[in-house]
């Protein structure tokens, strides 16, 4: 028997068993090194199991046809990637909420230019855009990688958005945010969810603990002060939430005294109500927002 939904079934040794659609899934998780198992016989269940060393999946059964997981008002299809991804960031689930919570009056479905407008920097397969174009935004979904753009279009397909309101852009985003500071673009809300390492599609490295600082100051540059959101996530050693509120505070372009700043550590529960600590985030808007 399946279900839409997604579950952390177990953790520990430096893996995760979770369950799509009642599909068990084996894989690496560093975030659990320092774990042990709750019940190690639940892993014998698992269907699919992947290899970091080797970049490798392997089977015991196949990857169900149908495997989309309900989110905050939109569904993410879910299928195996060649890094060990499965094509959504479940711990985001608040993150969702949060973004679907200034929701506009307008649908997907009326002009791109009567809707506020949104930017997802390293979007992914593009669970971040979804909320947003459910809640009536008209988004720029940025991502480096080829294969996760054309993802985000399929997702938005499977919501039944033949011409959503997106501009899907294979960039890299440091480059796109300084050419739309250039054009005097506006967003009303931008997201990011940066790695702690990676490439941009011309080969440049990016590094979170040093891109992070000028890439946050230069989409200050992109928002009304008075009126916006501002939400980062991570998944790094090197920074957290404290060093992000900290920047936000010395920074000369906004006032954070008059803002609404919610910050803490992303998790998942497992079967045991066990926390699964994955991640910081940082969201900041204003009262009007």
């Amino acid at each position: 028997m399946t279900d839409d939904r997604y579950r952390l079934i177990d953790f520990g040794d430096g893996r995760k068993l979770e369950s799509v659609c009642g599909y068990v899934i084996d894989r690496p998780c560093p975030a659990a090194a320092w774990s042990k198992p709750n019940n190690k016989t639940q892993w014998a269940s698992a269907s699919a199991h992947y290899d970091a060393d080797r970049k490798k999946w392997t089977y015991q059964s196949p990857w169900p046809d149908q495997s989309n997981v309900q989110c905050a008002g939109f569904q993410m299809p879910t299928a195996p990637t060649p890094f060990g991804h499965i094509g959504i960031f479940p711990e985001q689930a608040e993150n969702w909420r949060w973004l679907a919570g200034t929701k506009s009056s307008l649908s997907p479905s009326d002009q791109s230019d009567q809707l506020p407008s949104a930017l997802n920097l390293f979007g992914y397969t593009g669970a971040s855009t979804m909320a947003l174009v459910n809640a009536g935004y008209q988004v720029a979904h940025v991502d480096a990688a080829k294969p996760n753009v054309a993802a985000a279009g399929v997702a938005a397909t499977v919501n039944g958005w033949d011409k959503p309101p997106i501009r899907y852009l294979i960039d890299d985003a440091a480059k796109f945010v300084t050419r739309e500071i250039k054009r005097q673009r506006q967003y009303h809300t931008i997201v990011m969810d940066p790695p702690a390492y990676g490439h941009g599609p011309s080969g440049r490295a990016w590094r979170l603990s040093r891109d992070l600082w000028p890439l946050i100051d230069d989409c200050l540059k992109l928002i009304e002060p008075s009126d916006f959101r501002f939400l980062i996530s991570g998944h790094s050693a090197e920074v957290d939430e404290s060093d992000v509120l900290a920047f936000f505070e010395q920074s000369h372009r906004i006032d954070t005294s008059g803002l609404q700043i919610t910050s803490g550590r992303s998790n998942l529960l497992d079967a045991s109500d066990r926390s699964l600590d994955t991640g910081f985030f940082v969201r900041i808007e204003t009262f009007d927002s």
